[in-house]
Parts: structure tokens; sequence; C-alpha cells
């Protein structure tokens, strides 16, 4: 809990001297389900700032049940082979979501999850960022599928450029659904979300592009509506802290 309050303090500095505003720690006191921190600026309205963090924390529960099925599902009905990635933050009560998912690919004859986005619940499971190919049974294979988590690699050459598309994808973990969950309820029209990113949050070119001073990507952030900022700080000095601005892109500022 120590440390935890030590890295809120770092977020809060930092906050606080990049916006030019006071921060006032605000989940104290007994306050229930309040955000960890309110900002008041000499001349503008107050705002909000939740901290969190993504990554190998959110990965561990799904990697942890697939391991112990070896990353196998044997579904009744299934009559073919399917490779299935899942993002790091798949719960794993929604595996049956995908057994049922690929039983209904089946049925309407396609091989791949991608070309049933016309159902709702598969295209809940592709905007999430699972995925499903299938391959006929061959030579007395049980028809099953393989479940794997999405690793961390990725081609050097892509560099930063997929963070917009990486981050959109993080957003929506239920962990980091439930802070931006509590940043709304605030009422406030400037909302902040602090992420502190582990390695595994991103493929490896995103995280050291973060880490390492790169030059920021050329598409803009996709934020939720209702976020004004988005803080991402991988702790290595050299990359500073990065941030994604509604309406005004991307922005990289040193952490002193």
């Amino acid at each position: 809990m120590a440390q935890q309050r030590r890295d809120e303090l770092f977020a809060f500095g930092i906050v606080g001297g990049l916006l030019g505003a006071e921060v006032e720690p605000y989940d104290i006191e007994g306050r229930q389900k309040a955000v960890d921190a309110m900002l008041h600026y000499p001349d503008r309205p107050d705002a909000a700032l939740e901290i969190s963090s993504v990554g190998e924390q959110d990965e561990a529960r799904i990697t942890n049940v697939l391991n112990r099925a070896k990353n196998r599902r044997d579904i009744p009905g299934l009559t073919h082979l399917w490779s299935v990635v899942v993002p790091k933050d798949f719960h794993p009560q929604d595996l049956p979501r995908i057994d049922a998912a690929l039983l209904r690919c089946e049925a309407q004859g396609v091989d791949r999850l991608g070309f049933m986005a016309q159902d709702s619940d598969s295209w809940d499971l592709l905007t999430r960022g699972v995925s499903a190919d299938s391959m006929p049974v061959r030579g007395g294979t049980t028809p099953r599928a393989y479940v794997q988590v999405r690793g961390v690699g990725g081609f050097l050459r892509d560099g930063i450029e997929p963070l917009a598309d990486e981050l959109a994808d993080a957003l929506t973990s239920p962990k980091v659904q439930t802070k931006i969950a509590k940043l709304v309820d605030t009422g406030l029209d400037e909302l902040h979300l602090f992420l502190w990113v582990r390695p595994s949050a991103f493929t490896f070119p995103v995280y050291d592009g973060l880490s390492f001073g790169e030059q920021l990507p050329s598409s803009p952030p996709r934020l939720p509506e209702e976020i004004s900022q988005v803080w991402l700080l991988s702790g290595i000095a050299a990359g500073g802290v990065v941030r994604a601005i509604t309406g005004n892109g991307w922005r990289r500022d040193p952490v002193r």
C-alpha cells in the first residue's frame, strides 16, 4: 500500500506540474467510489484525475486459466480445429461466448470470426480484440479450439505507430472501464486518466517507443468521448510522459 501511495504522489506531481493545477487527494477519509484526486485550476473549473495501470496484472487472470487447460477448449458440436487469440485483459468468464461464436461460424460455413461481423455478439468479441481462424480436422485429430493470449511481439518497422489502436484496446479492459466510470460519475467536464504502463501492456515496438523518446504516432488517439486526456508513463526517464489528448493528438513531456 505504501508503494502504491508513492506512485500516486508521483503521478500527482507530474499532472499538477504540467497542468498548473493544485492536486487534492480525494479518495480519502472514507469517501466511497471517489476518484484519486481533484485538480483545482486558478482560472477555470475543476477537473478529476484517476490513476491505474495496464500490463501484466491484467493478463494474469486469463493466462492462468488457459495454462491450466493447456490452452485447449473442447466444445461439444465443434467440427473443425480453431486457433483463437484473445487480448491480454480478456476475462475468463467470457470464454463460453467464444465457444458459442465458433459454433455459429461453423453453422454459417465460415472459417474466420471476422466474417461474422454482422452477428452482434461476434462483433463485440471482434471489437475487443478477439480473432479466430479454423482449419479442417485431419488424421483423427479431435476438433477443439486452441486459445492463446495475444503476445507482446511486433515488427520493429511499425515503431510506435500502432499506439492509437493498442491504447484504444487497453481502455476497454474491465479494470480500466471501472476507472473511467468513476471519472464520469464526478459530472465534471475535464477528466484525466493516468496509466502506469508495464512492458506487457503493448507490443514491444510500441512500449519501446513510449519508453525511449521515439516520434509519436501520426494517427490521432481514439479515446472515450468523456475522457479529456490519458497519461502514459512507463517509468523510464528517457520517455517522459506521453499524453493522448482529445482533439489535440499526442504530446510527450519530460518528467523531472
